[in-house]
């Protein structure tokens, strides 16, 4: 901070280690609301698709092999786009059930 004339002035470091601060702030709630849809997509994957698509995305649970469950670890699939693997899940694909958004 600088004095001149009678007047103060805050430094552009001050301003600086503020907003640095202010970031720091907003980070935590952001890594907190990832952490929750992380969870619910977890649980969600872990009630409706791991019968089919077992815990690793392989597709080898019984029900899989049986229905020819896609691989989702394979490299086409990882490489889609979130509005393409949302459009499958909830207007289904092949022998996949359609599961629509809840409102």
């Amino acid at each position: 901070m600088t004095t001149q004339a009678g007047k103060t002035h805050v430094g552009i470091g001050i301003l600086a280690a503020a907003a640095l601060v202010l970031t720091a702030l907003a980070v935590p709630a952001a890594v907190r609301a990832d952490a929750a849809a992380a969870a619910a997509g977890a649980a969600l994957y872990k009630e409706k698709c791991i019968g089919c698509h077992a815990a690793d995305g392989s597709g080898n649970a019984p029900m899989g092999k049986a229905l020819k469950a896609g691989d989702l670890r394979k490299p086409e699939i990882q490489a889609k786009k979130d509005a393409e693997l949302a459009a499958s899940i909830t207007n289904g694909k092949g022998k996949m059930p359609c599961r629509p958004r809840k409102a």
